[in-house]
């Protein structure tokens, strides 16, 4: 296995999720009542991640506060952006974090279980500066690739001869020399500088394997609704196949019903005869007697006195700040 270091960006506003990130910055999502940073850490870690740093801005309090707090089992480090920097700022923002060897960035709003071994012997093989992972993913796909393999743009290529970029890359040391060393900039603009002037700025095309992105909350909501459809779980930990998940800490009043996929997290309270149905409840929850919750994603600390379909509520504090 190749040993290597990762980032992770998460220092970006959510808005895409919002209301949610209000109170939580995106990678402290639960999935399975397990915040997102952890399943992005197991992958990185499973592929042989030695150690990773995180950027933040956004609600950059509680991300420290919540590293320095808990073991992660892999050293971590957070590098706070007191204005954002973009993607390529972001990784020239923590030049000394890297060394010699290629590393690994990707977005702090994925799952995935592409194989990151494979990307990084393919970046070798090739020797390229970068090394893109690309699906086909129809709604996001503006990649064009040559028939060598070698990213030709990165938009206006023709919809049929297209792929979409997963936040998932392999870079060499000396793409840092490209970056701008002040001020916010796009990792994307350095790739196109090197492009311009010859430089291999390879695809590696995932294609069967399990990548998604989670940076709107229909795609939150779906994504769990859809391990309970797969008979395996592509992710090591997440539950497959129906049933709810429900925290050991929630407390479930009589005749309560749970119905398709359910993710009920700690400290929540059921009432008697309520109703939770294709939804999730993050931490402290109250659902009051006989209500329905449908469809629905429902933050830290609600407490509901009526019944919501197909709504993302929040407590009223995080609306107010």
């Amino acid at each position: 296995m190749i040993p290597f270091k990762a980032m992770i960006l998460a220092a970006g506003l959510g808005t895409r999720l919002r209301p949610l990130t209000l109170g939580r910055p995106k990678v402290l999502m639960p999935v399975q009542n397990r915040p997102l940073l952890h399943w992005l850490l197991d992958y990185l870690r499973g592929a042989g991640a030695e150690a990773v740093i995180l950027n933040a801005h956004h609600l950059n309090e509680v991300l420290a506060s919540y590293l320095a707090s808990h073991d992660l089992g892999i050293p971590v480090q957070v590098r706070v952006e007191r204005a954002l920097l973009g993607t390529g700022g972001a990784i020239r923002n923590v030049v000394d974090f890297w060394d010699d060897r290629p590393f690994v960035v990707m977005n702090g709003d994925i799952l995935s279980a592409i194989d990151l071994q494979g990307v990084i012997r393919g970046h070798l093989q090739n020797q390229a500066v970068a090394t893109l992972v690309l699906t086909d993913e129809p709604r996001f796909n503006q990649v064009q690739v040559g028939a060598d393999g070698r990213i030709v743009r990165f938009k206006d290529g023709p919809p049929d001869a297209s792929l979409a970029f997963t936040g998932i890359q392999v870079v060499s040391p000396e793409v840092l020399d490209v970056i701008p060393s002040q001020g916010a900039s796009s990792i994307i603009q350095s790739y196109e500088r090197l492009i311009a002037v010859g430089r291999r700025v390879m695809a590696h095309v995932a294609r069967g394997e399990y990548w998604r992105e989670l940076g709107e909350v229909p795609r939150y909501l779906a994504v769990h609704q859809e391990f309970s459809r797969f008979g395996n779980s592509p992710i090591p930990g997440l539950q497959a196949g129906p049933g709810a998940i429900v925290h050991p800490s929630a407390r479930m009043g009589k005749r309560v019903l749970l119905a398709g996929t359910v993710c009920i997290g700690a400290d929540c309270e059921v009432a008697e005869g309520a109703t939770v149905e294709e939804s999730v409840l993050w931490d402290r929850v109250q659902v009051g007697p006989g209500c329905l919750v449908r469809n629905s994603v429902i933050g830290d600390g609600v407490e509901l006195r009526e019944s919501v379909r197909d709504a993302v509520v929040v407590a009223e504090r995080h609306m107010n700040e």
